[in-house]
C-alpha cells in the first residue's frame, strides 16, 4: 500500500510538473510573436515577465504556507483550474492590459501552485523518509520532460498556429486535467494530510554529545528575527542566482539565440535543439545531484560549484556566439538547471526545520523570483540600449559568480542544530 501511494505521488508530480512547463513555455517561445500581437516594446514584454516571475515569488510564500496548514492536494488543484482561467481569458481578448492582469494574477499564481514548494511538500509529507530524495528528483524531472518534448512543439506551432488559437487549446487541455487532482484529492494521502510516523535522527560528526542537535530542532518554533539569521541570508543570496539564471532562459534565452544565429532558417532547429538538450541534460543533471545529495556532500560547496559551471557556460556563449555553441550551452548549462533547486529544497528544510519548510521554501521563492524581475526589466534594458545581448550574457554571469560566493561563504558557517563537519548539513530521516 505504501509503494502504490509513493508511485501515486511521484507520477502525479511529475505530470504536474511536466505541465506547468506550458504556462511559460508558450510565453518564452511565442514572446517575438506577442511583442506583435500586443503592439508593445520587447523592452516592456520583458518587464512584464520580470513582474511574473515576482508575482510566482509572492504566490510561493502563500502557497507554502497553505501547504503547511492544509496540504498539497488542494493547492495543485487550484492550479490547475488557475491556468485554464489564465489561458480562457488571453484566447478571448486581445488586451495587452488583459494579458498583462491574467498574466500576473492567474497565470503566476498556477506557476507556483502547480511546481517546486507544492511538489515538495507533497513528497516530504506521504513519501517515506528514506525514498524523498529520490522521489522529489523523479518528481523534478518532470520539467525537463517539458522542456524536451514541449518546448519544441511550441516553436513547430509558433509559425502554423495564433496565440489565441493555442490559448484556447490549453485552456482546455488544463481544464480536463483539474479532473485528476480533483478525482485524487478524494484518495487518502493526497487531499487530506496524515500523519506518517517519522523517527529523525540527527547525524553530528566531530561535535561533543552535549553540543549535538536534538529532535525538537527540527519541530521548534520559527525564530522571531528568521530573516535576519545568516543562513537564510546567504542561501537566499545564493538563490537568487537560481532565479536569474531561470529568467534568463525564460524571457532573454529565446531571441539571444535568435540574434546569434542572425534569425536565419536554422535558428528554429538550433534554438528547438538547444531547448531539448537542456532538458535532457536537467534529467540527467537532477539525478547526479539527488545522488551526490545522498551521499551527504556539502550542499553549499555543491552549489557553489553548480553556479561556477553556469557563469563559465554563459561567458563561452557570450564570448563566442557561434552556432555549435548553441546546443553545447543547453548541455552543459542543462545539467546545472534543477540541481540549485533541489539543494536549496533540501536547505530549506534543515535551517529552521522541517515543520516551516513550506514557508522558508516559498519565502526563498520569493527572493529567486525578485532577482528574476530584476534580470528581466535590466536585461530588456541593456538590449535595447547596447543594441545585443551580449551586455545581458555577462550580465546574468556576474550574477552567477556572486550566487557562488555567498555559496561559499555558506559553507564556512554551522548550521547550529542542523549541521555538522564544519557546516555540512546532514540531516537524516529513517
Amino acid at each position: 500500500m505504501r509503494a502504490i501511494q509513493t508511485g501515486l505521488v511521484v507520477g502525479y508530480g511529475f505530470i504536474v510538473m511536466f505541465i506547468s512547463t506550458a504556462i511559460k513555455g508558450v510565453y518564452q517561445v511565442y514572446f517575438t510573436s506577442l511583442v506583435d500581437h500586443y503592439a508593445v516594446s520587447i523592452e516592456t514584454m520583458a518587464l512584464v515577465g520580470g513582474f511574473f516571475g515576482l508575482a510566482q515569488g509572492i504566490y510561493s510564500a502563500l502557497v507554502g504556507k497553505l501547504c503547511d496548514r492544509c496540504g498539497a492536494g488542494h493547492v495543485l488543484l487550484s492550479g490547475m483550474l488557475a491556468a485554464a482561467c489564465a489561458f480562457l481569458l488571453f484566447s478571448s481578448s486581445n488586451s495587452f492590459m488583459t494579458f498583462v492582469l491574467g498574466f500576473l494574477l492567474l497565470a503566476a499564481y498556477a506557476v507556483a501552485a502547480l511546481t517546486f514548494v507544492p511538489v515538495s511538500i507533497l513528497i516530504d509529507r506521504y513519501v517515506i523518509p528514506e525514498r524523498r530524495q529520490f522521489a522529489y528528483v523523479l518528481a523534478t524531472n518532470g520539467i525537463a520532460a517539458g522542456l524536451m518534448i514541449l518546448s519544441p512543439l511550441w516553436i513547430y506551432l509558433d509559425g502554423y498556429m495564433s496565440w489565441s488559437m493555442l490559448c484556447a487549446i490549453l485552456a482546455g487541455v488544463y481544464a480536463c486535467l483539474a479532473i485528476v487532482p480533483a478525482s485524487l484529492s478524494r484518495v487518502e494521502g493526497i487531499g487530506t494530510p496524515i500523519k506518517i510516523p517519522v523517527k529523525t535522527k540527527l547525524k553530528s560528526a566531530g561535535m561533543p554529545p552535549e553540543s549535538q542537535p536534538s529532535a525538537r530542532n527540527i519541530i521548534a518554533p520559527l525564530p522571531r528575527y528568521w530573516y535576519l539569521d545568516c543562513r537564510f541570508v546567504l542561501s537566499a543570496l545564493a538563490f537568487s542566482g537560481c532565479g536569474t539564471s531561470m529568467i534568463f532562459i525564460d524571457v532573454h534565452y529565446v531571441p539571444a539565440i535568435q540574434e546569434i544565429l542572425s534569425h536565419n532558417e536554422t535558428a528554429n532547429l538550433f534554438t528547438g535543439t538547444s531547448l531539448s538538450l537542456l532538458g535532457l541534460a536537467e534529467a540527467v543533471g537532477s539525478i547526479l545531484i539527488g545522488y551526490l545529495v545522498a551521499k551527504k556532500v556539502s550542499l553549499p560547496l555543491l552549489l557553489c560549484l553548480l553556479y561556477i559551471v553556469r557563469c563559465i557556460t554563459l561567458m563561452a556563449l557570450a564570448l563566442w556566439p557561434e552556432p555549435m555553441m548553441v546546443p553545447l550551452f543547453g548541455i552543459f548549462f542543462g545539467i546545472t538547471y534543477m540541481g540549485t533547486v533541489i539543494i536549496i529544497s533540501r536547505l530549506a528544510g534543515s535551517i529552521f526545520g522541517y515543520r516551516h519548510k513550506g514557508f522558508i521554501f516559498g519565502a526563498f521563492f520569493l527572493i529567486h523570483q525578485i532577482s528574476g524581475l530584476l534580470t528581466a526589466w535590466f536585461g530588456g534594458l541593456l538590449r535595447v540600449y547596447c543594441g545585443s545581448y551580449f551586455p545581458v550574457i555577462c550580465f546574468v554571469a556576474i550574477w552567477m559568480a556572486l550566487s557562488a560566493a555567498a555559496s561559499f561563504l555558506l559553507s564556512m558557517l554551522k548550521n547550529n542544530g542542523s549541521s555538522g563537519n564544519g557546516g555540512r548539513y546532514q540531516v537524516k530521516y529513517e
